[in-house]
Formats: C-alpha cells, structure tokens, sequence
C-alpha cells in the first residue's frame, strides 16, 4: 500500500521553527489520534481485527525502510531501537504499531476462544508482547529529544495495555490501578489541549475505559474501598513527575500555540484555532471584500462582491468537510439528526460551523440588500438612483426573498457552538418572527394583486398577530445583540402601512362587490330571456334552467312553416310537332359474307 494513502500520518508531526530554540528539535507524536484514524480506516470500523493486524505489519515495515533501519539486508537480524535513532518522530510509530498488531491479534483470538480455549494462553502471551513494546515506546518517549506531549502519549498507551493484560489475568486491583492513571493521563491531556482537533480522541477513550472500571470496581467488591482507591490514584498524580510532565505541556501547548496557529474568536465566545492555510487566506479575503462593501456603493457591484465571498466559502468548506469524515458528530449531523446540549463538537467541526456560520451570514446580507433596492421599486420598472437597472418588482418576489432569509436563520441556529448558546437562540427566534410579519405583509399584497380580499385579510390579521408576538417578546428579553430600536422603528412604519392597507384592501372589495352586484343583474335578465327559448335553439349558450326537469321547453310544435326554393321540371312538347329528315342513306349498311366450308365446320361444332 503506497504511503500517501495513510491519511494519520498527517497527525505524525515534527516541530521546526526558527523563533523558538528550545522547541526547534522537539519531537511530537499524536500517537492516540494516529491510532484512531489507522483503526476506523482499516478494519476496525467492522471489528476485523485480522485486516487491522495485516495493516500493522505493513506500516511497520514501511516505516523501517523510510527510515533505514531495517532488521538486517537478507537475513534476518534483530535491531533495538536506541535514543540515537531518534531523528524523526515517525521512528516511535515502529514500537507503537509493533503493540498494536501484538494487540490486534490477541484480540482475534479472543474472539475464536470462544470455540477454541485453548487460544488463550496464545492470547496472554501476545498482550504480553504488546506490553515489551509498549515499554519500550514508553522509554524512548522519555527521550529529551521528545515533547511532553509524547510522553504523556506513551505513559497513557503503556498504563492502557497493562490494564488489559491484568485485566484478562483477573487481577482485578492491578488493572483498575492501570485503567484509573490511563483514564487520568487522556483527561490530563484532553484539557491541556482544549480546542485542538485531537481532544476528542482523548474523550472518547475516556468513555472507553470507563466501563473496565466499573467492572473491576464490581469484581473487588468493597465499595467504600473503591472510593479510597480511586481518590487515592487521583491525589497522588498531583506532585508527580507525571503532573510536571502535565503542566509542561500546558506550556508548551501554549507557545505552540502562538508559532503555529491562528485563533478566530466566534461571537466572542469560542476560540478556534485554524491551521489551513486556505482556511486563513478566505478568511482575510472575506474582511477584505467588507472594506470593499463599505466603499462601494452601486447595487450590481455589491452584488457581485457577495457572489465572490459565497463561491469562495464554497470551496472553503469543502476542504473542511474532508477532513471531518471520521468525526462521529458530523456524521451524525450527515444523517440529518441535530446535536444534543450535551454533545461537544471538536475544534474542526466548530470551524465548519463557523465557516458555514459565515456563508449564511453573507447569503442574508446579500439578500437584504437585494430587498431594500425590491421594496423601493414595488409595481414598478425603472433605475436606481447609481444606475442600476432593475426588474418590474411583484410582490411575490418579495416574499420569496423572506422565505430565503427565514430559512437561513432556521439553519444558523442549528450549527454546533450556536444549538446550546441560549441567548443567540432567543436572538434568532426574535429576529426570524422579525420578518415572519414583513413576509405576511407582502403575501397580503399579492392576494390582493389576485383580488382574492378574503386571504388578504386573513393575513392581515396575521400581521397584526405577529406585531403583538414580537412586542411581548422584546419585554421578556433582558439581554439582546440585536439592534431593537431599529427593529421597531421599521415595524412602526409597517404598523402604518398596514393600516392605509386596509382601507384600500377595503374600498377595493366594495368597488368589487358592486361590480359583481351589477353582473349579477344582468345575469338575472337574460336568464329569464333565455329560458324563453326553446333548448334546441339555445344549444351553445349554458343556462342552468331548472323548468328542464317539469315543464320542459325542449322544441316549438307546430313546427313553422319556412318558403324553400322548389325544383323545375320541363316537359318536351314540341317534339312530337317535329318532322326529321331521313338520313338512311348516309348509314353504311354492312355487306354479308358468303358462308364457305371452314364456316360450316365452325357453326356445326359451335364454334365461332
């Protein structure tokens, strides 16, 4: 398998910086983060270990001759790591993947000793060839040449596989004592690295070991004496070595912090830490097309300027998504379910929020633009003042425009960061019942455009509704972001129009009812002339006559008598009066032949 189809090796990192000495030749190992990615990528995701075991041996030996150390050319010779190999942070990845694939296979078999008991002596004897490696990532990562990161990695993974091994032994005490400093050593690092990608792999193997403590809590019996021990565990990791090797990492955390990322504050609660560099340059691109927002004032070139920011944060996104695939909450996203209060997205799925977060922020910009330049040329098409030329403008256009904003907002409030921050919630509700009554407004409009008054009113009555709803609302409120003063100034002056609307709403339906008043009048008078008729002479012309079912005027009998042209005849009299001349002499008589004997023969056989 070529090397660049291992995504986790982008987790394996070398620090090299040129302000920073102490940390230009540290060596950093992301080794639970690394093991994750390998595990869901390759077999694990469906519980084959034998497939995941298989990868192992493969990147081990990869990792050997990207490195050249391998064990001998063409036979095999055995070759300890020492201190002096390490001069790339991909070498710890060789003890790592040695106790993984020891580990994998262990866990094969404990699936076949179900049939086969006899596996699981072979079971304990590769737990405890994954332990030999697992000390021996452990005592290279205390290495000078290594961060603190890494040895608190590798403290982790050694306590983790020594747990498992005691706790297939059944020394229930010492595998507690193991799972409670590994479980202590991945929330030690979960919070020294808060807001990095890889917090919630250390979460996540958290809730993983919790449930082996339960069991060896329950197998030991004492309760209070649990108590004691895991109280005890906990006291005495603080004035440790292991708690110095935590507070160098809060520090080093720090510094990194400031050499390699570049932090975006949301709402001016959550940081995020952005390490794209495609990331940072939309994002400087975006305050620079604000600048140019502000200066330009002509509506087609603003216009143009959204469409850029909306392209750009396309792709931006995208670039997000890819690497999100694995998380379990974006995934959960993905399948349409929304996040829970108590769900706590990691820093890369918080960026995606925030970068869709702004997409939607500049679509309903966009569009409240395109509706101030909409509303100022309703019914009409002309010019703006710079020039632009606009459309003949309906009042559904507007509508649609409102429908767009509403859904935008809907949308916003369920991004994670924003679902369990209560007051941007009451902010969106208020802000979406906001142009709920714009949008009732117009829709009143376009009735009214049809003629149909009876809708028209009914969503008068819904503006109305609305305006009371958002008053009560901004009463309740004690705390806002929006701009509530300017929010009510433009619903005092829909107050008024709706007001002028409906009287003219009003005059309208009258002028209509007297219109319709007058036709049916007229209706009334040919259809009393109408029924006159006979129903043969009327059989174009639709008349609902109720006498067709009593006395029906189907015919008229007698029927008329109609003159009708008559046909000559000619009688020829005169041509018995006639005398005609003889003409016999001028007919050709036709000579008769002289019968022979070939005549006889023909006439007496019947021949002709």
């Amino acid at each position: 398998m070529p090397q660049n189809s291992e995504p986790s090796q982008t987790a394996v990192s070398e620090t090299v910086t040129t302000e920073q000495p102490s940390l230009s030749s540290t060596l950093t190992l992301e080794a639970l983060k690394v093991l994750k990615e390998s595990q869901q990528q390759h077999g694990l995701r469906h519980m084959d270990y034998q497939r995941y075991r298989s990868y192992c041996s493969r990147r081990v030996r990869r990792v050997r001759k990207t490195l050249h150390v391998q064990c001998g050319q063409r036979k095999y010779q055995k070759r300890e790591l020492t201190e002096d190999d390490l001069t790339d942070s991909k070498i710890l990845l060789i003890p790592l993947f040695q106790a993984e694939r020891a580990w994998s296979y262990a866990m094969q078999l404990k699936q076949e000793a179900n049939s086969e008991p006899r596996k699981r002596f072979h079971l304990l004897n590769r737990l405890r060839k994954a332990i030999r490696h697992a000390n021996q990532l452990e005592k290279l990562s205390q290495s000078v040449k290594c961060d603190a990161r890494t040895k608190l990695e590798a403290q982790g993974y050694q306590a983790l596989m020594q747990g498992l091994f005691n706790f297939e032994m059944q020394k229930w005490k010492e595998s507690l004592e193991n799972f409670i400093l590994a479980k202590n050593i991945y929330e030690k690092l979960s919070l020294a690295l808060k807001g990095d990608d890889s917090q919630i792999y250390y979460n996540q193997k958290c809730e993983e070991i919790e449930p082996n403590l339960r069991y060896c809590n329950y197998k030991l019996g004492d309760k209070s004496a649990q108590k004691d021990l895991i109280n005890l565990k906990l006291k005495s990791i603080a004035g440790s070595e292991l708690s110095e090797t935590i507070d160098n990492l809060i520090s080093e955390t720090k510094e990194k912090q400031v050499i390699t990322f570049s932090e975006v504050s949301w709402r001016n609660k959550i940081a995020l830490q952005i390490k794209n560099e495609k990331i940072r340059f939309f994002l400087s691109n975006v305050q620079e097309y604000e600048k140019q927002l502000q200066t330009t004032e002509n509506f087609d070139s603003k216009v143009k300027i959204y469409e850029s920011i909306l392209k750009e944060s396309v792709d931006t996104i995208q670039i997000v998504r890819d690497e999100l695939k694995l998380d379990p909450l974006f995934q959960k996203i993905q399948k349409g379910a929304s996040l829970q209060l108590d769900d706590k997205p990691s820093n890369l799925l918080l960026l995606f929020a925030y970068l869709s977060w702004t997409r939607i922020n500049k679509t309903i910009e966009r569009n409240l633009l395109m509706l101030d330049v909409y509303t100022s040329q309703l019914g009409s098409s002309s010019q703006v003042d710079d020039g632009s030329k606009v459309k003949n403008v309906k009042p559904q256009d507007i509508v649609r425009l409102y429908d767009i904003i509403i859904q935008n907002y809907t949308d916003m409030a369920q991004l994670p960061g924003l679902i369990a921050d209560q007051d941007y919630q009451n902010d969106s509700e208020l802000t979406v019942l906001f142009y709920k009554t714009f949008r009732a407004y117009y829709i009143s409009l376009f009735y009214l455009a049809i003629k149909k008054y009876q809708e028209a009113i009914g969503f008068c009555f819904k503006v109305d509704g609305y305006l009371k709803q958002f008053d009560l609302m901004t009463k309740q409120m004690k705390k806002t972001e929006l701009k509530i003063d300017e929010m009510k100034s433009k619903l005092e002056k829909l107050r008024t129009d709706l007001e002028q609307f409906k009287f003219k709403l009003q005059a309208e339906a009258l002028l209509e009812d007297k219109m319709e008043d007058l036709s049916l009048k007229e209706q009334e008078q040919n259809k009393e002339k109408l029924e006159k008729i006979p129903l043969t002479d009327r059989l174009d012309i639709y008349l609902e006559d109720s006498s067709l079912c009593t006395q029906a005027n189907v015919a008229r009998l007698t029927l008329n008598f109609e003159p009708i042209p008559c046909k000559p005849l000619f009688f020829d009299l005169a041509l018995n009066h006639l005398e005609l001349p003889n003409l016999d002499d001028k007919i050709e008589q036709k000579q008769q032949a002289q019968p022979g004997v070939k005549g006889f023969f023909k006439g007496f056989f019947g021949f002709k």
